[in-house]
């Protein structure tokens, strides 16, 4: 078989389709932003402005973006620069480890990944306004075979207002990559900004002034996840977090890195949150713990050059790591760029990770420090819980109500809003024969039964024990804004679960209590249950049971869920 034409040159690589290619790059949304805003930082900028723009489409049930642009006063392009800017793999800064770029492809692949077209305007000192582009579309119909020579051209004002002698606009048209709602990236844009950039809001980040970053003319407030710099962060008059001695840790640098010398140091911080934030149970997905973004505080932040490529939980890292109380202790690791190679980092800076031996050792050293402030974090729990189940105690004695399920009760009077919203099953023609049930020796006398009646709507729903005829194991009742519970303790149901109890508390009494309180939300997340079928509506026979099976398995979850929140 022979070859003809062997001289004929062909190019490495077909444009429009690498490019097609390249625009399912291991990139979201945030990531791809993080790159243009990581070259604004890179550039010296102290103001970095970001916008974007509602797609005017009224078909979509969701707003989507239809323009985003970053927009900074740093020190701009020169025309060579600007020519070269959105070629995949120029960097005027390639493999220089010093900032916070490396690989020279981050803002292109974002851009693409997420739009079609990329114009982009820059100046320098002294200089004018000068302008490119890559539009997708072109490169497709093989119309833009090469990037143009940069044009004399002003960039929108409404924009650019605050830029004085030098700066550089970004805008991405086209914007056809939708992975969440306008509404959503508007909000998640400003806490991805937040935390990755957080050292460099504040200063603190090396070789860099501190910066102001913008979204949509807001402000972007720091996110710790240590908790212990309030500095810009919206919290500032609030308890800073403890502070655990620094840690270092040394390894030798790989010899990908030419540098003169053999060792790097990686950083570890951790912390506890103050008591005021390490609250009860069940008030993790309250507006308090989200506006501090409490209830995301679970894992490491990993930091490369002070910027964050790693925010959540370690893969395989199990126990303590886990635990619900852990989003209570803080974990931050910082890196120098020296060692990427022993972090996997990746061309996007997103998800870098230590492994192999660096992972375990990492993982050993924090360890015993996450587990004992677990412990104190549980022993803190215990007492306030105590401090509660005695007042619920004290509070319920005047209803008649005893202490056996005086956990129980706690919980449900504290989240009793939520629990009682739908309820379909209210019955104020109840709430007498409720409280005259639950404090017998109050019959007759008007004034003591509705004492009975307002401290069981301070409880909302009250689970207690007793006995009473028949065959029944539990009681259960529906008032307005009152709703009881009662085990029969003549049941064969409680005589087993009592034995059962019995023996649980003689070896393990935390074990028993949350036993305890499992059976009890398990009956309570039934009478929810009930609480949501409308007893006006006429239901077949096999609807009602699927109905109430639905209703069961989601209030189980909902409840079981602020209980171990």
């Amino acid at each position: 078989m022979s070859i003809e034409n062997i001289e004929d040159q062909f190019d490495l690589i077909d444009q429009a389709d690498a490019l097609e290619s390249f625009r399912s790059s291991d990139f979201d949304c945030y990531s791809a932003y993080g790159e243009v805003i990581d070259n604004s930082i890179q550039a010296k900028a102290s103001i970095i402005k970001t916008f974007f723009i509602e797609r005017n489409d009224p078909s979509v049930r969701h707003k989507l973006i239809g323009e985003a642009v970053f927009a900074d006063n740093g020190e701009g392009m020169s025309l060579d620069v600007l020519r070269k800017c959105l070629k995949l793999g120029y960097s005027s800064r390639k493999n220089d480890r010093k900032g916070i770029g490396r690989f020279g492809v981050g803002m292109t692949l974002g851009a693409i990944n997420q739009c079609k077209r990329v114009e982009v305007y820059s100046k320098i000192t002294g200089g004018s306004w000068y302008f490119v582009y890559l539009d997708f579309d072109e490169v497709s119909d093989r119309t833009q075979k090469f990037f143009p020579a940069p044009v004399r051209k002003d960039p929108p004002t409404e924009f650019t207002d605050f830029i004085d002698d030098h700066g550089t606009l970004v805008r991405w048209l086209k914007y056809d990559n939708q992975e969440f709602p306008y509404s959503e990236v508007l909000s998640e844009s400003k806490i991805f900004f937040g935390r990755t950039y957080r050292r460099f809001i504040w200063g603190f980040a090396k070789d860099f002034d501190a910066i102001s970053i913008f979204v949509n003319e807001q402000v972007v407030k720091a996110i710790d996840p240590l908790y212990v710099n309030k500095n810009n962060t919206g919290f500032e008059n609030e308890d800073p977090a403890f502070l655990f001695a620094k840690q270092i840790h040394e390894v030798m640098i790989p010899n990908d890195h030419d540098s003169d010398r053999q060792k790097s140091e990686i950083e570890i911080n951790m912390s506890l949150l103050p008591d005021s934030y390490r609250r009860d149970r069940g008030t993790g997905g309250d507006s308090f713990a989200k506006e501090r973004f409490i209830d995301r505080n679970e894992g490491v932040s990993i930091l490369r050059n002070d910027r964050e490529v790693f925010y959540g939980r370690v893969p395989y890292w199990t126990g303590p790591w886990i635990k619900e109380p852990a989003r209570f202790v803080g974990v931050e690791i910082s890196f120098h760029a020296e060692i990427d190679k022993l972090f996997k980092v990746k061309n996007i800076k997103r998800g870098a990770l230590p492994y192999g031996e660096l992972n375990k050792a990492l993982r050993e050293r924090m360890e015993p420090t996450l587990r004992t402030q677990l412990d104190v974090i549980q022993d803190r729990r215990d007492e306030l819980n105590l401090e509660k189940q005695q007042s619920q105690e004290g509070h319920n004695q005047l209803a008649n109500i005893s202490s056996t399920h005086s956990i129980t009760n706690s919980i449900l009077a504290e989240n009793k809003d939520d629990l009682m919203t739908g309820d379909k099953q209210k019955n104020k023609n109840k709430d007498k024969i409720i409280a005259t049930a639950i404090k017998p020796s109050a019959s007759g006398n008007d004034l003591e039964i509705q004492e009975v009646i307002e401290s069981l709507k301070k409880n909302g729903i009250t689970i207690d024990e007793r006995p009473f005829v028949g065959n029944s194991f539990l009681d259960i009742q529906h008032g307005n804004g009152i709703k009881t519970l009662i085990y029969n303790t003549n049941s064969t149901f409680f005589r087993a679960y009592s034995s059962i109890l019995t023996e649980l508390e003689s070896n393990n009494k935390k074990l028993a209590d949350d036993y305890k309180v499992l059976i009890d939300l398990i009956f309570v997340g039934y009478m929810l249950a009930e609480s949501k079928i409308d007893s006006e509506t006429l239901y077949e026979g096999e609807e009602f049971m699927e109905t109430m099976k639905a209703n069961w398995a989601m209030e189980l979850s909902r409840i079981l869920k602020k209980w171990q929140s």
